[in-house]
């Protein structure tokens, strides 16, 4: 497998107020929209959408409507550990079943669902620059942002991690395999924890999300 992606769904939105997974952008919820521009990018990278294990949505332990949501969505719902609670707990349930695979993928992107306004031609830049030695990160007017892309030497340490480290502590475990890939999207850097981050990402965020850019501009690269 060449390229994959996690997308980290099973937060409970506490600075939020309500659950921020179902806050509306552009008439769907954030989590769809999400999801919708990963799986445009993996399926403009090359086939077998349908591929165990090339996309993986962790949810909650227990999360009813979540799950109907993402039913007939695409990709393979994980979920997290009830005990202990944690973003290390989700990229760990998740990386573990990649790191077990007979092919495990050779790029392997960790996207947060409260970030709908990445592009997925940013997506597609960062997966196809990484190696399986390197990590990338993505770059906005001299910001690092999300989603980050691990190679897949770096799957062992993602499946290891304790619930409250992020993926943060891979990289800094191996500074020099951090590469920042400069990209023209500051969707990479509009991730919303707040009502106030959430309507200012929708002010600032990118007015053409849709799959239709994507392939426009797969034809000469992103």
């Amino acid at each position: 497998m060449e390229y994959a992606a996690i997308l980290l769904a099973a937060g409970y939105s506490h600075r939020f107020g309500s659950d921020k997974r179902l806050a509306d952008i552009d008439g769907e919820p954030m989590l769809l929209a999400t999801l919708a521009g990963i799986r445009a990018a993996l399926d403009t990278l090359g086939p077998g959408p349908a591929e165990p294990g090339r996309l993986q949505v962790v949810v909650r332990s227990r999360d009813g409507l979540v799950g109907r949501l993402l039913a007939g969505q695409g990709g393979e719902l994980v979920r997290a550990p009830a005990w202990p609670v944690g973003i290390g707990a989700s990229i760990s349930a998740a990386a573990a079943k990649l790191a077990s695979l007979d092919e495990p993928p050779r790029a392997l992107a960790i996207c947060p669902a409260d970030m709908p306004f990445v592009r997925p031609e940013s997506l597609c830049e960062l997966l196809r620059h990484c190696a399986a030695d390197k990590i990338c990160a993505p770059v906005f007017a001299g910001q690092r942002g999300k989603p980050v892309v691990f190679g897949r030497c770096f799957l062992g340490q993602l499946a290891q991690l304790r619930a409250r480290k992020d993926w943060e502590r891979v990289i800094r475990a191996n500074p020099a395999a951090l590469c920042d890939v400069p990209v023209d999207d500051i969707g990479v850097t509009l991730d919303v924890d707040c009502p106030a981050d959430f309507h200012r990402a929708k002010r600032r965020g990118p007015g053409d999300r849709r799959p239709a850019a994507l392939h426009t501009a797969s034809h000469g690269g992103p």
